[in-house]
This record gives C-alpha cells, structure tokens and sequence, in this order.
C-alpha cells in the first residue's frame, strides 16, 4: 500500500518536473521561503488576500502595463507626466493590486451565477420533460408561460450558486492556501533539514536537486505537509469551530 502511494505520488512530480524545478531555483532562499509558507499556513486567512494584492501588483507591471502601452492614448498619458512615470506606474500598480481582490471575487460570483444558470436550465427540462403536469398543479405557475419556466429556473439557480460562492469565497481562498503553502514548506523542511542539519533522509536527492525524490524523502515530505495542513486548519478555522 505504502509502495503504491509513493509510486503516485512520484508518477505526479514526473509529471510535474516543472514545478519540482522551480522549488529547487529557490533552495539557496530556503531560510526565507520556509518562514515565509509557514506564515501563510498559520494566518492564510490574512495572507490570502496579501497574496492576491501581490500577485494582481506583479501583473500590472508584467502583463497590463505592456499591454495597455501598445494603445496611443497610454503612451501620451504617460508623456504628459514625463517627469513622474515611475511614480504613476507604481500607484496604477497598487491600485490594480487593490482591486485585485475583489476582481476575482467578482468573477467567481459571475461564474457561479453561469454555472447555476446551466444547471437550473437542465433541471428544468427534465422536469418538463418526464413530468410536465407539476407545473400546472402549481397555483403561482398556472398562469406563466412553460417557455419561461426553464429561464426562472436559471436564474433562481444562478443566484443561489453565486450566494454560496459569495460567502464561501474567503473560505476556499484560505483552504487553497494553507495546502500549498504546506506543501511548499513540507518541501523545504526536509530540504532544510538535509541541509542544515545533515541529517540522512532516504537518498538525499533534494540536496542534489533530483526529480526522482526518494520514496523515504516523499513520505516525510507528506507527513510534513498534513502536520502543517492541519496546524493551518486549525489556527485559521478555531473561531468557526467555536
């Protein structure tokens, strides 16, 4: 059983080498990413949203900005404060971390409005389909034309599914967190404690950066990342617990 979910688990980073690579660009930073994922694992309610300003700051300046100045009107923005462009690309970049936020919550309500639109819009027709004479049992139905009754129901659904997105949202974002950042101080535990400890574990190939990690390392790298996951979970869900 244990062979088998090594073996999973290792087939996984396989497939991920990518990821596994870029871990390892950071392992002579590891005295800061680890502190810094274990913050993110024990307040990931506060940190989510840190993450979400500095991610929407970093893509203002490498995606919106290049993008925007491909347009006249940017460029003779800019020229008209000549002597403060870095400074107005700062604060235009602050701002768009600030909105950041609330951009993708916005687009996840909009997404969950659609997706329950589509579902409601099935159930709908099944019902109309296989029983028909429901609607006409209905006193507030009687009088409303079936070809509405598939729209109602979308949008009856689309709202409740954007309500549960708009109050779960926080809760997902955080939950999202806490595993990868778990995940990635799990990581640079054990690459810690390899490192700075010289302590064996299994092969040691995450000092020598090697993709096919060894089956010991990648079982104290999960029993790492579920203490911390559940560290997580329960600093940043003791209150509703309560």
């Amino acid at each position: 059983m244990e062979e088998t979910i090594a073996s999973t688990i290792s087939n996984i980073i396989q497939q991920n080498s990518d990821t596994i690579k870029t871990l390892y660009s950071f392992s002579d930073s590891w005295y800061i990413i680890l502190p810094v994922s274990l913050i993110a694992v024990l307040f990931a309610r506060k940190v989510s949203k840190v993450i979400f300003f500095i991610l929407g700051f970093i893509s203002s300046y490498v995606f919106i900005i290049p993008y925007l100045l491909q347009f006249e009107f940017a460029k003779e923005l800019l020229n008209q404060v000549k002597n403060y462009q870095s400074i107005s690309l700062f604060i235009f970049s602050i701002v768009i971390g600030i909105l950041t936020y609330s951009l993708f919550k916005s687009s996840a309500q909009i997404a969950g409005f659609i997706l329950g639109g589509i579902v409601g819009f099935e159930i709908s027709g099944i019902i109309l389909k296989f029983y028909p004479e429901i609607f006409t049992k209905l006193d507030f139905l009687k009088n409303i034309n079936q070809s509405y009754i598939p729209w109602i129901f979308s949008i009856i659904f689309g709202l409740i599914m954007s309500i549960i997105i708009t109050k779960s949202f926080d809760n997902v974002v955080t939950i999202l967190t806490i595993l990868i950042a778990s995940t990635i101080s799990a990581f640079f535990s054990v690459f810690a404690l390899e490192n700075s400890l010289s302590l064996k574990i299994g092969e040691n190939t995450l000092l020598k950066q090697n993709i096919n990690i060894s089956t010991v390392e990648l079982a104290t790298i999960a029993a790492f990342s579920l203490i911390y996951m559940i560290l997580g979970f329960k600093f940043n869900f003791k209150k509703s617990n309560k």
